[in-house]
């Protein structure tokens, strides 16, 4: 090999390597992580009512359950990136987390990566956390799953590209996420939107403001007096009722698909063919709006 050759594959060995290494010490995919976590515990006034928990966390799971009155508690485990494990831990101590609760039963647990809170990569926070019963709850997360048992209060979740799964709902839960299902059960207004995954619902005396696309949605309990809306595409929506149910129905599908009532008497009332159906069950009551394309949608009573 010539002298010129020699030092040009001289420096291409170097350019990889150095490419290679800054890889590793930033935040590309072969990046050294570190974990670890803490526990933080608030109280607040037992008989306080309106208690509102603010839960923020990013690339991570939130988990709440109900706990004791007066008191909020949350192991939050937080993790960093490096080039190597003590560059990792380094970095975790950036994620800054904070427990703060007011003397109105107001209670804010927040994760940070501080050096950049916009876009902490590959850096992530997720917490389990223990609340009042009666309390309400904004969960804020992004790439993690949130679910929650047996809390009473309304509850709001904004997360992305993670499930949600919200049981023994007591006054209503607001859900916006993508990429991912969501399945509710309880009472009060549900109002779901996300995208490409399924929405499963159960509940007594509820409120259905579901949307989804390219996946099932599917109900199964009794519905308030408000009108109900659930809406799909390229796929199927399930809805079952009590036998005796009254209701107004419009329903409508595409692509040769069909629109299909069992066990319920359908008065028609309007546009009526395979793939629509408008008209009223019984008396009457709350009126079920069902739109989807390319799949049946089927209408069914419960035994």
């Amino acid at each position: 090999m010539t002298q010129p050759r020699r030092l040009l594959a001289v420096l291409a060995a170097i350019l990889l390597a150095t490419s290679a290494l800054a890889a590793c010490a930033g935040d590309g995919p072969f990046a050294i992580t570190a974990s670890g976590s803490q526990v933080l515990e608030a109280q607040v006034p037992s008989e306080a009512q309106g208690i509102l928990v603010r839960i923020e966390m990013f690339n991570g799971p939130i988990e709440v359950r109900a706990g004791a009155p007066g008191r909020v508690r949350a192991e939050v485990t937080t993790t960093g990136a490096g080039g190597s494990k003590a560059d990792a831990e380094a970095d975790r101590a950036k994620v800054q987390v904070t427990l703060d609760a007011g003397p109105d039963g107001t209670v804010l647990l927040r994760a940070v990566y501080q050096p950049n809170p916009s876009s902490p990569n590959n850096r992530g926070a997720s917490a389990i956390v223990d609340v009042p019963p009666q309390a309400s709850l904004d969960l804020r997360t992004s790439n993690g799953n949130v679910s929650t048992a047996g809390v009473a209060g309304p509850i709001q979740v904004a997360t992305s590209n993670g499930a949600v799964r919200l049981a023994e709902v007591g006054a209503g839960a607001t859900v916006r996420t993508s990429n991912n299902g969501v399945e509710i059960d309880g009472s009060g207004t549900i109002d779901v939107q996300t995208s490409n995954a399924a929405i499963v619902l159960r509940g007594e005396g509820v409120t259905i403001r579901a949307r989804t696309s390219n996946a099932t949605v599917d109900f199964d309990g009794t519905l308030s007096d408000a009108p109900q809306s659930l809406e799909t595409s390229n796929e199927s929506i399930y809805v079952r009722l009590p036998a005796g149910a009254s209701f107004g129905l419009d329903a409508q599908t595409s692509g040769g698909a069909h629109v299909v009532v069992t066990g319920f008497d359908v008065r028609t009332s309007g546009a009526v063919g395979g793939d629509t159906l408008q008209g009223t069950v019984g008396t009457g009551g709350p009126s079920i709006t069902l739109r989807t394309s390319n799949a049946n949608i089927e209408v069914r009573s419960l035994p």
